[in-house]
């Protein structure tokens, strides 16, 4: 097994998210950077007798954190500000992302659009939808599925000027934790 696809095994405390009040934890910064990419991926985490498929988000500090979910959080008995212990792997092949609506919508009515983005490689399709989800605001997301569609349309695969790590721009972070 090809080195990139090894799992790694760590553990950490799980959180739960203020506003939503799911369960997440952080991977350790050393394996985002051996085992990730900066942006959003997915990869495989087991945790006891249970595996899933997570999408690994940016924390903005070179790092990323992932949603426990809740039937293996029940069925593994993963509390609140307990540490749980995790191994995470590589997927061999990154599942295509879903569209928002509103780029949907605006794609299925541009021939050049789709042509190009059939052609684009999957991560950076997950690079384009980082992009337009990252947006705080409603009418900034659906501006910026209006600008990728103008992009895509001439030819351009990539999205340009977007940090997908957050790093640099300090635009993603993990979620504020509840204070319980």
């Amino acid at each position: 097994m090809p080195k990139e696809y090894q799992a790694a095994d760590f553990s950490s405390e799980v959180l739960v998210a203020e506003a939503e009040k799911f369960l997440f934890a952080r991977v350790p910064p050393e394996l985002s950077k051996s085992h990730l990419r900066r942006g959003r991926i997915t990869a495989r985490l087991a945790t006891g007798e249970s595996s899933f498929d997570a999408q690994m988000e940016p924390d903005g500090k070179l790092g990323h954190w992932f949603v426990v979910p809740p039937d293996v959080a029940e069925r593994e008995k993963i509390s609140a500000r307990k540490r749980s212990a995790f191994s995470l792997s590589k997927l061999e092949r990154q599942p295509e992302p879903p569209l928002p609506k509103s780029f949907k919508a605006l794609l299925s009515k541009s021939a050049g659009a789709q042509a190009t983005w059939e052609s684009t490689s999957t991560l950076a399709k997950i690079d384009w939808v980082h992009w337009m989800e990252s947006a705080k605001q409603e009418a900034t997301r659906k501006e910026r599925a209006t600008t990728a569609i103008d992009m895509l349309e001439k030819g351009k695969k990539r999205v340009c000027c977007f940090d997908p790590s957050g790093y640099f721009s300090k635009a993603l972070s993990c979620p504020a934790e509840a204070n319980e």
